[in-house]
Formats: structure tokens, C-alpha cells, sequence
């Protein structure tokens, strides 16, 4: 499987969230393939101007499930996409 990959086919979604969250973070998306789906990890920088939040929500919000963990080392936030058929509508 690719690491772009839901279940062995590239999804439009998992792209475009990972696409989204570099650019409005500024720093790089981790993905991991994880049971029942992707996590896209980025740490979040010490500011977020206002139009940079609002693309972070727009983000959490097409995400299945979302997250914030805060560490000695800074913050981060994950989004999970789930592996299901209706997560990538081109595939039916």
C-alpha cells in the first residue's frame, strides 16, 4: 500500500487534508497507515495568523476523527480517514 493509500487506492481526501494542513502549519505532514485508516500528524507553530486557523478548522472538520496532543517539544495535531468505500467516491 502506498502511503497515500486507503486501502491500496489513492484518495482524493486523505490528499487534499494533507495538502491543507502543510500549507496552513507550514510544516511537514507525517502520514502513518494505521489500523482502519490514515493518521496525518503536524506539529503547530508558537502563532497561527487568523486565515491559517480558519484552513487548521477547515481541515479537523473533513477529518473522520481529530486530535491535539501537547509535549515538551511543542504541539501537534492529527487527523485520522477512515478506510471506508464512501471516503473515496471516485472508487465505486
Amino acid at each position: 500500500m502506498t502511503e497515500r493509500s486507503l486501502g491500496g487506492v489513492v484518495c482524493p481526501k486523505v490528499e487534499s487534508i494533507a495538502v491543507r494542513l502543510a500549507v496552513a502549519t507550514g510544516c511537514d505532514v507525517r502520514r502513518n497507515e494505521i489500523a482502519g485508516g490514515i493518521r496525518l500528524e503536524a506539529d503547530l507553530p508558537a502563532y497561527l495568523s487568523e486565515p491559517r486557523r480558519k484552513v487548521v478548522l477547515a481541515v479537523v472538520a473533513d477529518a473522520d476523527t481529530y486530535g491535539h496532543e501537547r509535549t515538551a517539544d511543542g504541539d501537534r495535531l492529527w487527523v485520522l480517514i477512515r478506510n471506508e468505500v464512501e471516503q473515496c467516491p471516485g472508487d465505486r
